[in-house]
C-alpha cells in the first residue's frame, strides 16, 4: 500500500475512509470538505483530456486555442432555449468540459458519493476502481501562495484582483506571447448548467505540466490521497448507491439521465424462471 492510498471493500470503509480525511484535513474548518474524483481503474492517471492525446509537433496550446474558438462560435444555437449563456471565457471553458470536448480540466466533485458512483458505474468489476480525494485549498496555497479557492468567472463578486491571480490559466486565445503556468490550481466554476450544480462540480485547471497532479502524488504529498475500491466489492456498490438515491437520475437529472436509468434497470432485471 502507497503512503498516498487507502483501500475500502465496502461502502461503510469508504464512508469513514473520506469522513477521516476530511477530519484530518479540515479540523478547523467544519463547513469545507476534500473534493473528490472517481476513476473505474485506479491506475488511471491524473490527466486532463487535451492531454491524453500522443505527443504533437503542434502546441497545444495552439490546438487549444482553435478549439475553443470553434466551440464558442457554434455552441450559442446548441444551447437550449432555456440554459443561460456563458458570459465570459471562464464560463465557456466550463461548458466546454461538461459538453466533452478537450479541456485542461479535470472534473471534481464535492459529493464523496458522487464521485463513489462514477468509479463503479462504468468498471467491470475486473479491476479495482478508485475515488480521489484532494485538498485544494492546500494546492493553492502551494502554486497560487493563497489559501483560498475561488470562481474565476464570477467577476459579479469578486474582486478584479482576485480574478487576475488566476487569469494565467486561461490566457486569450490567440496571445502567443502569453505562457501557462507549469502547475495546476484548484477553481470554483459559475453554476450556469444544472448538472454543474447537481453534481456539486469543482475542476482542477492544468499548466503546462501534463503531469502536474500525477508529480504531486509521486513525490507523496499528503494532501492527495487515492481511495482504492476493491474489484470485489464495486457491483454490491452499485446496488448500495442506488439504494441511497445516488443513480443516473439523480446524477444526471435530464431526459438522457432518465433513459438511462431505464437502460440499466433493463439489464438487471432477473430472467423468468
Amino acid at each position: 500500500m502507497g503512503a498516498n492510498e487507502v483501500h475500502v471493500n465496502d461502502i461503510a470503509e469508504f464512508i469513514e475512509a473520506v469522513s477521516r480525511l476530511k477530519r484530518n484535513w479540515f479540523s478547523k474548518e467544519p463547513n469545507w470538505g476534500p473534493w473528490f474524483r472517481g476513476h473505474a481503474q485506479a491506475d488511471w492517471k491524473l490527466t486532463p483530456k487535451l492531454y491524453r492525446r500522443g505527443p504533437t509537433r503542434r502546441r497545444l496550446r495552439d490546438i487549444e486555442d482553435e478549439i475553443r474558438q470553434e466551440f464558442i462560435i457554434r455552441a450559442p444555437g446548441l444551447i437550449g432555449l432555456t440554459e443561460e449563456k456563458p458570459q465570459n471565457a471562464w464560463e465557456w471553458y466550463f461548458i466546454m468540459q461538461h459538453s466533452g470536448a478537450p479541456t485542461r480540466l479535470l472534473d471534481w466533485t464535492e459529493g464523496a458519493l458522487v464521485a463513489l458512483y462514477f468509479a463503479v458505474r462504468d468498471s467491470d468489476g475486473t479491476k479495482d476502481a478508485s475515488v480521489w480525494a484532494l485538498e485544494p485549498w492546500k494546492l493553492n496555497e502551494r502554486f497560487l501562495k493563497e489559501p483560498e479557492v475561488l470562481a474565476p468567472g464570477a467577476s459579479a463578486v469578486i474582486l478584479d484582483s482576485d480574478a487576475a491571480r488566476y487569469g494565467p490559466w486561461l490566457p486569450h486565445i490567440y496571445v502567443r506571447e502569453a505562457e501557462l503556468p507549469d502547475s495546476p490550481i484548484a477553481v470554483y466554476p459559475s453554476h450556469i448548467g444544472r448538472r454543474v450544480s447537481t453534481q456539486r462540480s469543482c475542476f482542477t485547471v492544468h499548466g503546462s505540466d501534463v503531469e502536474g497532479l500525477d508529480r504531486l502524488v509521486c513525490e507523496g504529498w499528503p494532501f492527495l490521497v487515492n481511495v482504492i475500491v476493491s474489484s470485489s466489492a464495486v457491483q454490491t456498490l452499485v446496488e448500495q448507491l442506488a439504494l441511497f438515491g445516488v443513480d443516473e437520475l439523480s446524477i444526471f437529472p435530464d431526459i438522457d439521465g432518465l433513459g438511462r436509468l431505464l437502460s440499466t434497470t433493463l439489464k438487471t432485471e432477473p430472467d423468468e424462471n
